[in-house]
This record gives structure tokens, sequence and C-alpha cells, in this order.
């Protein structure tokens, strides 16, 4: 391989080192800094990722900035990855939704690094780090003209928001689509799938770390309008959930032992025949609480139902999908989860899913799968409820149903 022309190697080096100084105040980033790979092209004007975690730098604009801001536009650029804007952008217009992230990101660095302002001419939007992107996309659709804005998210005009979100959007977003940079980078597809693979692994993590720092926010109040392709991660949770799920089960809708159907349990054992359960199809009545705060566990829960649902015989799953609407309510099979379309990534409202299942007579249990930041019904709900919570600890405690926490399997 070429070495790179003096410059750009001045801008490389310069770029790199930002990334270091970006992981001093942020080390909830430093695995996304350590994997992103940069690339010195004049043919963004600004700044811009790649959901493959392929950083464009333009050289002129970067020699602009000082110390101090490469390093908050190199943490904002990061954070597009950590928040996932890629996905989360899908099935809203590409631009807006590129603007609201912006908006919450800038105001998110600006209180973490105790700034007045938002450097590089980048949009600016106080107090937006408590809302939800999707309430910001709809402020600026109903209040454009009198929203302030940019024309472009690094060294922009200013504008009105309506003016922002016009005609010829290229250029503008610092959120660059897989299109174009297969355009640009010819022969990258394939790389650029599994890259973009390992930059939503890290994502997740640093989003976990980011949370519990205090840094990133919490729920929003409105529904997403995001739908992904979700890889259920198999084998995370330890046994004692599947043990506490199991008993909970067995307590709220009992069947008959029998020895005509061996154990599971006794698998290991070859001297004693346990009795296991009389063998009805049973079905699963799962809520998954699909809001913006789950993003990063939703892969994990996922496949914790299909690991019980194949331990224990079970053959039907309910899943409702909700963040602050029910987003779908589909029979599946545990196998179907391996491969699944989540929707919402919104706010966190888990009512509606809880209300509907409360008028299908047929249900008698249900399992909630949330981080526990939700809102819900105060009345108790007229079947059983177990409250499945991610995480080592919980402060959440409902006034009915029974809360258990779904842990991951610890490695060195």
């Amino acid at each position: 391989m070429s070495k790179p022309p003096p410059a750009e190697k001045a801008t490389l080096t310069r770029v790199m080192q930002g990334l270091r100084m970006v992981t001093v105040p942020f080390p909830h980033l430093a695995g996304l800094a350590a994997a992103v790979r940069v690339n010195v092209d004049a043919r963004v004007p600004t700044m811009g990722v790649f959901a493959s975690g392929r950083l464009v730098v333009n050289p002129d604009f970067t020699a602009r900035l000082s110390a101090a801001d490469l390093q908050f536009v190199l943490a904002h650029e990061l954070l597009h990855l950590a928040l996932r804007t890629h996905d989360r952008a899908v099935g809203s217009r590409h631009i807006e939704f590129n603007y609201a992230h912006d908006y919450i990101i800038n105001d998110i660095l600006r209180e973490a690094l105790n700034l007045s302002t938002i450097p590089a001419g980048g949009l600016d939007m106080p107090g937006a780090r408590n809302r939800s992107a999707e309430e910001i996309v709809l402020e600026m659709r109903r209040n454009g003209k009198s929203t302030p804005s940019r024309s472009q998210v690094w060294e922009g005009a200013v504008v009105d928001a309506a003016d922002a979100m016009g005609s010829g959007s290229d250029g503008k977003g610092d959120v660059l689509d897989d299109r174009r940079e297969r355009e640009m980078f010819p022969g990258s597809g394939e790389d650029q799938k599994q890259r973009s693979r390992a930059i939503r692994d890290l994502a997740a993590r640093g989003l976990a770390m980011g949370k519990a720092i205090g840094i990133l926010r919490g729920r929003g109040s409105d529904a997403g309008n995001t739908q992904q392709a979700v890889r259920a991660l198999r084998g995370i949770y330890r046994q004692p959930w599947h043990v506490a799920l199991q008993r909970w089960m067995e307590g709220v809708a009992p069947a008959e032992r029998t020895f005509m159907r061996a154990s599971r349990r006794g698998a290991d054992r070859m001297d004693v025949v346990m009795p296991g359960r009389q063998r009805y199809s049973q079905m699963l009545n799962v809520i998954l609480d699909t809001s913006g705060s789950m993003s990063d566990e939703i892969p994990y829960a996922l496949g914790a139902i299909a690991d019980f649902c194949e331990a224990t015989g079970i053959d039907e799953i309910r899943l409702v999908q909700c963040d602050t609407e029910v987003k779908s309510d589909e029979i599946l099979g545990p196998g179907e989860l391996a491969e699944y379309e989540v929707s919402g990534y919104g706010g966190s409202d888990l009512t509606p899913a809880l209300e509907a299942l409360a008028r299908d007579p047929r249900v008698t249990s249900t399992i909630v799968i949330t981080d526990g930041d939700i809102t819900y019904p105060a009345e108790t709900m007229p079947y059983a409820v177990l409250w499945a919570v991610p995480g080592e600890s919980t402060s959440f405690a409902p006034p009915y149903g029974r809360v258990i926490t779904m842990n991951r399997e610890k490695t060195s």
C-alpha cells in the first residue's frame, strides 16, 4: 500500500490524536474510537460517518478546527454510531432524523463538556438531550419556519428548520448511508456488512456504559417509527433466570407430571428418570419493551426467550412489541427469533400492550421484558405478570406482579 501524501498523513495523525482525546471525557466511546477507519476525503464538505464505522474527514475543514473543537466534532460522530442513528433513521426522512440526533448529541456534549456554545457552527437546541428524536422531528415539521436551524450540520449558515429540511439535502448531513459508501469506496460491500455488524455490537456496549455513567439520557415520550432486523444473541443469560422463569410459569399454569415424558432437568442422569410435564401445546405471552432505552438489550432478550422456549418445550410465543404504542402482535416459533424485525425505539409506555392483553380472555399470564424505565397501568392486570428486567439489580418495584433480573453470563 502506497504511503499517503504528507498533508493527508498530517490530517490522519491529527484526527487519530483527537479520537484518543475523546476517550478521556467519554470512556464509553473508547471501543468505537478504536474501531473507526479514518479516510481523508475532500468529497465530503466537512465530516461524516458510515454505519460501517468509516469516518470521512475533509482535510480543509479539519485544519480549520482547534484541538478542542475537533475533539467535540469527533465525539459527535462517534455518538451517531453509539446511538444507532443510521438504523433508527429507517422509516423517516434521512436528513430529518440526522438533524434531530444532531440536536440531541450536541446538547449532550455541551452539558458533558460544560460549553456555552456549539463548536464548528453545529446545530443547537438547548434541552434537546431530554427529548426523543421523534419528538424533535415532529416539531421541525410543525414549526419549521420558527425553529432555528443551520443549512448543514457543520459550518452551516443560520436558517429555519423548514429551509434546512428542503430539497438538495446532499452534503447537509453527517450520517452517511450505505449506498454512498459503495459509490465512494467501490468493492467494499461485503466488508461493509461485516464491519457494520461489529460496530453495532460495540455501540451496544458503549450505550450501556454511557447510561451507567450518566452521560446518555433516559426515556422519551413519543412512539418511534424505526424498524430493524435484530439478531437474537443466544446463551447469554445465566441458567438461574431460566429456573426462576420456569418456576413462575409452573406456579401460574401448573400441568400434570407424567413419566411418559421425561424431565429435561434429569437429562444429565442415566440412573434416575424424573417425570416431566404432560405435553400440551403451550404459548408464552411476552411483551417486549422496544423503547429507545432498550436498544442494546433487545438482542439478548430475544435470545433468552428462544433459549428458554427450546429448553422447556414451548411451541409458540405471542410477542407484543411496544414503545408508546403496540408496534406488532404476532405468534412465532422460537426459531423465528433468530432474525427478527423489531419496531419502535421511541418512548416508554407499555400501557397499550398490557391493556391489549387484558382484553383477551385467553391470556392468563404474561412476561414483560423491560428495563423498568416505563409507564404502565396502575391497576392490577387480570392475568399474572412477570417483569423480567435485564441487569444485575433493579430498583423497579411495580405494585403487582413479580420482578426477576436477567443476568448475563460473566466472562473473563
